[in-house]
């Protein structure tokens, strides 16, 4: 993950699926059934993502090899 980014970032959605590696209709998905991570109304029609809620969304999906 980029150093660059702080947790209080907000990323817009493709920004968002870009870093995650999933699609627009992955991400949708993963958002509208709960799975994803939380995420921030930036507007009445824009979502966005936070860095910590990647990073924690991230955390919840690691497993041990």
């Amino acid at each position: 993950m980029d150093d660059n980014l702080t947790d209080l970032r907000v990323l817009r959605f493709r920004e968002w699926c870009n870093l995650a590696g999933v699609s627009l209709r992955t991400g949708r998905r993963l958002i509208s059934t709960g799975r994803g991570p939380a995420t921030v109304q930036l507007s009445s029609k824009r979502m966005g993502i936070s860095v910590a809620a990647h990073r924690a969304w991230l955390a919840l999906r690691e497993r041990a090899s």
